[in-house]
Formats: C-alpha cells, sequence, structure tokens
C-alpha cells in the first residue's frame, strides 16, 4: 500500500496570501477544484486512496464517495498524514471517466481568528498551509491513476470556508478561473486512518417555520444537533441569502448566538468587556453562510463546515420561496456497542440526551463543544467509561493515543488538547496540560486495553507513556501538584468555570499518584518487572494520608470530589467512602456536586455500594441545578454545565451518567481487570421508578445481555446471556430469581 502510495505527488493550487497579519483571509478567496480525466480498458475492482491536508470533496463521474463527509483527518500534519481507502467499483467504467476533487481549508488553512481572545490557531498548530491533496487509483489491483502536474485545477464556487465560521458560495457561476497546478513529492509520514469517516446521517426536517419579516424566516428543528444545512428555494440572479445558526432563543424569540461564538469570539464576560478576535475578525464570530443566488431554482448544502443548532435564521427569502429545508447530522459513524431500554419516559430521554450529545461532538476526535471543537484530555477522562459501553471507540483511541504522542515535548510532557492548539490551563511547561488532562493519554490506552483488549496499542505507546510518567514523577509532587483544575465543572463553580473548582490542591496530589499507578498498570500488562512505580504509588499515598486526612474520615476540604479521589485512591475502606459520599449528597439537598472527574468516579463508588437510590435522587432532581432543568428547553442535548451562564448548550461532559444506566440499572459492569471485556460483573439495581429493564452490550466475544422485571406482586426475576468465554460475576440479592439463558 505504501508503494503505491508513495508513487504520487502532493497537488493543490497556488498558495493563498492572506497579507502579512492574515488579516485578509476573511475577504473572498474561492477554493480550489482539483479534476482529472482517465480512460480504462477494463475495471472489475476499483480502489481510491486519498490523504489530504484540510478538507475534501470528492466526486467520481460526479458521484460522492458514499455519505462520507469532512474527508480528511485532522492530526499534527508535520508528524503524521493520515489516508483512507474507498471501493469505488461501482462508480467508475470502461471507456472515459473523470474524478474532481473539492479541497477545503479544514484545521490545515484554519482562520487567524484568536480563540478566547488569545489563541490564533495560524500561529499555534504544528503546520497550517494551502490545502492539497495525494491521491491513488487502484484498478484490478495495478495502479491506473496518481495524482501529479498532470492533474486540472481551478477556481470553486466556495468564496470562503472555516470550520467555524461558515460558507460563502457563488451559485450563479461554476466556479472561477484555471489555475496552475503545484505538484511535490511526498515526504510525509503516511498512516491509515484508524477512526471510522465522519458520516450524514437521516435529515430531521424543517416544518416548523415562522415569519419574521417579508424576507426573514425562522426554521425550528426541534432538536439540538451538530450538522450540516441543506436547503432549497427560488432566487433571482445575484440575489444573496444569508443562515445563522444558534442553539437558543433570546428573550426576544430571536436566535441568540452566546452560547456558540466561535472561540468564544464576541461574548461579553462577566468582567465586561468583549472578547476579540484579531486583526480582520468579525466582531461576533456567529455561524453563518451565505449564498449568492442563481436564477430559479437553487440549492445550498455545507461542504465543508458543521453547525451546532436548532435554529436556523434564513434571510434574503420569503416563505414561498423555500422549497425544502433539513439539518443533516454528521458526525463520526461509530458502531452503537451498548443499548438500554427502562420503560421510563424521563430516564430513556436521558439516555437519548447522553447518546446525542457525545455523538454532536465527535467528528474524528472526542471534541468538547461546537464552539471550540478541540480534544480536551479532561472530557476524555471523564466520558471514556460511558463513551466505551456506548459505542465502538477502539479506532478512536487509537487516533488519540496518537495524536496525544505526536504533540508529546521534549520533557515528556502532552498537551491538554490532543492536536495541540497552544491552549495549556495551568499546565507544567509550554505545550503541556493540567494534571488530569495530561492523564488522558495513558488513560485511554488502559481503557482500550480494558475493553478491546488492545495490548499491542499499551506496547507502542509505553516508550512514551512512561517518558510522560517519569518526566511527572521527576517533579517534586508539591509543586508539580499546583498544575491542576481541580474537579472542573462542578455546580459548586458558579461565577465563571474556574473559581469555586472544589479540593483542588488535594485532586492534584491524587493525580500524581495516578500517574505513579498507570506507570505500575503498563508494567504489569507487559510483564515488566517493577521499575519503582510500586514503591512511589504508596509513598505519594502516604504523603496525601499525611497531609489531607482528618480525624473524622474526611479528606482536602470534606467536599463530595474529596471523598470520590479518596476512594479513588484507596485511601479509606472503600464501603466507608461510598457510604460518607451518600450522607453527603444527602445533605447537600441530593445535590451531585462533585465536576466531571469526580462525577464518573461516583457513579461507579455509589452503585457497587448500594446507594444507586442517592444517583436516582440526582439524576429525577426536579428543580436547577438538575438534568430536568438542563433539557426543559426540548432540545434534546445536554449543556456544558447545570448554572454557568456562559455555557455550551451542546456539551457532553455530564454525559458520564450513561455508564449508570448501563452498569446500574441494566447491571453489566466490565471489570476493572478485564482485558478486552472478557470479565463482567453482573450487579442489578431494582429502581423503584420503572418495572422492566433491558440492557445489551457488545463484546469480541460476543453481546451480553440482561433483563430484570418486577410482576405484579413485588417479586423480581433477573435474566442474562454472555458469551463462552467471558467470566461472569454475579451479584444478585437473595429472592430474586435468575435465569442464565
Amino acid at each position: 500500500m505504501m508503494g503505491i502510495l508513495s508513487r504520487a505527488q502532493w497537488i493543490s493550487g497556488p498558495d493563498y496570501d492572506y497579507g502579512p497579519d492574515d488579516a485578509l483571509y476573511y475577504e473572498d478567496r474561492r477554493n480550489h477544484v482539483l479534476s482529472r480525466i482517465f480512460s480504462l480498458d477494463t475495471c472489475a475492482s476499483a480502489v481510491l486512496h486519498i490523504a489530504v491536508l484540510g478538507y475534501a470533496n470528492v466526486r467520481v463521474n460526479g458521484c460522492a464517495l458514499g455519505n462520507v463527509e469532512l474527508l480528511g483527518d485532522w492530526t499534527n500534519y508535520a508528524k503524521l498524514v493520515t489516508y483512507r481507502s474507498f471501493d469505488v467499483t461501482g462508480l467508475v467504467h470502461r471507456g472515459e471517466n473523470e474524478i474532481t476533487i473539492e479541497l477545503g481549508n479544514g484545521w490545515y488553512n484554519p482562520a487567524p481568528l484568536t480563540l478566547f481572545g488569545k489563541y490564533n490557531l495560524r500561529e499555534r498548530l504544528a503546520e497550517v498551509g494551502t490545502p492539497a491533496v495525494l491521491a491513488v487509483l487502484e484498478v484490478d489491483k495495478e495502479q491506473a491513476l496518481v495524482s501529479d502536474g498532470s492533474w486540472s485545477c481551478r477556481e470553486g464556487q466556495l468564496l470562503f470556508n472555516n470550520i467555524y465560521l461558515g460558507e460563502r458560495r457563488d451559485l450563479s457561476s461554476e466556479g472561477g478561473a484555471s489555475l496552475p497546478v503545484r505538484a511535490w513529492e511526498n515526504e510525509r509520514v503516511l498512516e491509515p486512518a484508524a477512526v471510522e469517516p465522519c458520516c450524514r446521517f437521516e435529515p430531521i426536517e424543517g416544518t416548523d417555520i415562522r415569519e419574521l419579516s417579508e424576507d426573514s424566516i425562522l426554521v425550528d428543528f426541534h432538536v439540538l444537533e451538530t450538522g450540516m444545512i441543506d436547503f432549497d428555494f427560488m432566487a433571482h440572479a445575484g440575489a444573496e441569502v444569508r443562515i445563522s445558526y444558534a442553539e437558543e432563543l433570546g428573550p426576544d424569540g430571536l436566535p441568540s448566538h452566546e452560547s456558540s461564538y466561535a472561540g468564544l469570539v464576541g461574548m461579553t464576560v462577566p468582567e465586561g468587556f468583549r472578547i476579540p478576535g484579531g486583526p480582520g475578525a468579525p466582531e461576533l464570530a456567529v455561524q453563518r453562510d451565505c449564498i449568492i443566488c442563481a436564477e430559479g431554482r437553487n440549492r445550498f448544502a455545507n461542504v465543508f463546515t458543521l453547525h451546532s443548532c436548532r435554529y436556523a435564521l434564513i434571510e434574503g427569502v420569503d416563505r414561498s420561496q423555500l422549497e425544502h429545508t433539513a439539518l443533516v447530522p454528521v458526525h463520526t459513524d461509530l458502531s452503537a456497542t451498548g443499548t438500554v431500554s427502562t420503560g421510563d419516559g424521563f430516564y430513556d430521554s436521558l439516555v437519548d440526551a447522553a447518546l446525542r450529545t457525545k455523538l454532536n461532538n465527535v467528528h474524528g476526535l472526542w471534541e468538547d463543544c461546537a464552539r471550540e471543537r478541540l480534544g480536551y484530555g479532561g472530557d476524555m477522562i471523564a466520558l471514556a467509561a460511558s463513551n466505551f459501553m456506548a459505542f465502538d471507540c477502539e479506532g478512536l483511541a487509537r487516533k488519540t493515543a496518537r495524536d496525544f504522542r505526536n504533540d508529546q515535548t521534549e520533557a515528556g510532557g502532552v498537551p491538554e488538547t490532543a492536536p495541540f492548539v497552544g491552549i495549556g490551563s495551568n499546565g507544567t511547561a509550554y505545550g503541556e496540560g493540567p494534571l488530569l488532562w495530561q492523564l488522558a493519554y495513558p488513560h485511554v490506552v488502559l481503557r482500550a486495553y480494558q475493553f478491546y483488549g488492545a495490548r499491542d496499542l499499551v506496547e507502542e505507546e509505553w516508550p512514551y507513556v512512561k517518558r510522560l510518567v517519569d518526566y511527572l514523577l521527576g517533579w517534586d509532587p508539591e509543586e508539580l501538584a499546583v498544575h491542576c483544575l481541580g474537579d472542573h465543572g462542578s455546580v459548586l463553580t458558579k461565577e465563571s468555570f474556574k473559581s469555586g473548582t472544589p479540593d483542588k490542591e488535594f485532586v492534584g496530589w491524587c493525580t500524581v499518584a495516578r500517574f505513579a499507578r498507570v506507570g505500575l498498570r503498563f508494567e504489569e500488562i507487559l510483564g515488566l518487572p517493577d521499575s519503582g512505580y510500586a514503591a512511589r504509588f504508596e509513598e505519594l499515598r502516604a504523603e496525601i494520608i499525611r497531609r489531607f486526612a482528618h480525624e473524622d474520615g474526611s479528606f482536602g476540604d470534606g467536599t463530595q470530589t474529596g471523598i470520590a479521589f479518596a476512594a479513588d485512591l484507596g485511601l479509606a475502606d472503600e464501603a466507608d467512602l461510598a457510604d460518607a459520599l451518600a450522607e453527603k449528597i444527602g445533605e447537600q439537598d441530593g445535590i451531585l456536586a462533585t465536576g466531571i472527574f469526580g462525577t464518573t468516579i461516583a457513579f461507579d463508588l455509589l452503585h457497587r455500594h448500594g446507594h444507586s437510590d442517592v444517583i436516582e435522587t440526582w439524576l429525577a432532581r426536579e428543580e436547577a441545578p438538575s438534568f430536568k432543568a438542563m433539557l426543559s428547553s426540548g432540545n434534546r442535548a445536554l449543556a456544558e454545565q447545570f448554572e454557568t451562564k456562559l455555557s455550551s448548550y451542546n456539551h457532553a461532559m455530564f454525559s458520564s451518567y450513561l455508564q449508570w444506566f448501563y452498569q446500574g440499572l441494566g447491571g453489566i459492569r466490565i471489570a476493572d481487570d478485564a482485558v478486552g471485556a472478557d470479565k463482567i460483573e453482573l450487579r442489578p439495581h431494582f429502581s423503584a421508578l420503572t418495572d422492566a429493564v433491558s440492557c445489551s452490550l457488545s463484546t469480541r466475544e460476543g453481546e451480553v445481555s440482561t433483563r430484570w422485571s418486577r410482576a405484579e406482586d413485588g417479586s423480581l426475576s433477573f435474566s442474562y446471556r454472555a458469551p463462552v468465554g467471558i467470566e461472569v460475576r454475579l451479584q444478585v440479592p437473595e429472592g430474586v430469581e435468575v435465569w442464565e439463558l
């Protein structure tokens, strides 16, 4: 494969010039369309291999590559470029054929927009440039066509395209002038893509349409999705139509863009100033598409931009001109591995919201939300357990690990986001994130081993994980522990994301100890002799107890977070800590006040020690802060925070409750010592809120399924099925009728 790819050249149109400060980026500048006509004598089989710097929209004889979108994985392009292979046998034929590749900016040619008012991706990313493509068409297992200087190039219809801000397309013309083709030899590391491609899914028709004025229409899709608009309308030549997108409406009934301003640019923060976007940038970084119309029927569909929205404001047409509009969900094509049905309307709506929001924010990597679209390590730790139960995430885990490794610093640290974009909130050095965000790298690898048996991934990443662990353990722990953001996202954090974070110092120390435990676990898996990590872990554990343990059995500041992290490290009897956490939650009006890290620990801890009723009290809570309040808008998607006003309304970081639906209500938990999910614990919680629950989980050995039900007389029955080769550890109360199917 690599031999075939190595014969191709990278090709693109002429380099874009945006001026000395890149401010001209925002002006109209047509994209590039590359094409090649070729002839075939035979075509029993045909495979297209393609790598992209940026995004590509490929058509073979006018036909798309199935439902694939956003072709071109975001990586540290200076270290690795991935390629994909598509069977195009049904698209080519004997005789003359044509392949056309429309290029988009993607992450390779980002705007100089200053995210949060300070991070310019054009300055921070490892490499930026003019989008390019490398392609090979293999016909009957022989090279038939390669990308090289013989291809043609022309200007496309897109005058502007950006991952955050939208697209500006000129439908009044087929494109612009012919351009010279640049071609150069491949000197990059190329590897097959590990993660599934982004795809289109079932369109959501825009049927709730309200006329705001004679040329302004508001479409409500009644669900918050991340996707692309598909829009048909009548217009006169040269007319301009604008579409802006929003996750919510303001008090005036019009779209409010605050929750989805790209990089927060345009948001007015509590300190009273508006976040700037840098030279040439729009004052308000709204998701917006613009269409220059042809005469008669027009059709516009996004190609290189995703929108997070429930509402679309269409300006420049009236209701009679609108023929059709739909929002097309687009996300990485992750196959579902877990299902859970509770028979309770609200519980099932929580499952739906968790799954929807997770998928809304997976596009080749675990993203946080549409206004950032960055792969934050903290979110990965918080969501790994629930994501791995809901979807097949092995490919995503492999890409994530490689992204962290590719941006590892010379000292050994890894970034807050992978790929690295310059952000390092309280990190250990430039290019290195805060502690829990760095822990995501080994954490994801170990989860892949637990769920998928990915020992090869453990072996491959261990030299780099060891560098990370040894680097951090080489610090004075007192100096290292302060490089922690604490239990991010707690409801105790009301004014901003950073103020009020619970037990920050204690969490920092606990995370240092977790790095020692990570090193020990990797060595155990690989059968390596202990190089001192066990002793280091015990030393840190003892010091944490000395510094933070109190006579009443509490730790740190005595918060729920403190109890959860103490249990995670085994600082005291786990059952006693679970009891203490349940009591603490009760004292705080049933509110789970942990942040994203403590929450995922708490769901597991409370269930395993018989306190699922406490979890249910929190999940079913009516008044704010609560999930019911969060979902009361009808968006069917989760928000970033429970009470903070600056939240995204399409953010998955608190969707970790889904793990309890599988582990608690469904009763299926992958054991901590499992390798490829070969050991499961069946410990169902028989909820009083429903009379029957069914659950399933696909593993490498086959499907594990459970069902329990409550009869009219109150008696309970529990049935399960597990493939041969999976060790089942059954923990069901006496008096429950158990059936193995």
